[in-house]
């Protein structure tokens, strides 16, 4: 059994990370215009807090505390076949959206990917997986693109095509 001890140090080097990460990325955006940075900087700002917490939290031995609602245990009862096969699936989304990212632009790829998820591996009706890429694609155009005006990355497809 872990004690609060054996458990504090590791959790605030994740936290203190994290924090890393979020400094990172938003003086990564501090050259940027407002509108491209808003978004951004607001994950990243809501990073540094919530981790500098944690890291405080954890530093004063008030971390996780083992059986708490929040405590994760990755012990499963499904085979380690079944787990690596869950594993490289939700790998190889992350890495198709990346690449749709790459190739065709953010939205598109957004768009692409809830249809694509949608239809074959939630095994939703043509008709649902539609009508709700249609209501994502209208919210991010419109959240994004209308409203912020944020600067949207395109793909290289459209470079190439002189867009």
């Amino acid at each position: 059994m872990q004690t609060n001890r054996d458990r504090s140090v590791p959790e605030a080097v994740f936290a203190a990370l994290l924090l890393g990460v979020g400094l990172a990325a938003m003086a990564q955006t501090w050259s940027w215009p407002i509108k491209a940075a808003l978004y951004p900087r607001t994950m990243a700002a809501a990073l540094v807090v919530a981790s500098a917490a944690c890291c405080g939290l954890a530093l004063l031995g008030r971390g996780e505390r083992p059986g708490s609602r929040v405590d994760l245990e990755f012990a499963s009862d499904l085979p380690p076949d079944a787990l690596r096969r869950r594993t490289l699936g939700a790998c190889g989304w992350i890495g198709g959206f990346l690449a749709a990212g790459w190739l065709v632009g953010l939205l598109p790829a957004m768009v692409l990917t809830v249809l694509a998820y949608l239809r074959w591996v939630g095994r939703e009706s043509w008709l649902f997986s539609l009508v709700t890429t249609a209501v994502t694609w209208a919210a991010l155009e419109g959240f994004m693109v209308r409203l912020l005006h944020l600067p949207v990355p395109t793909g290289v497809l459209a470079s190439w095509m002189g867009r």
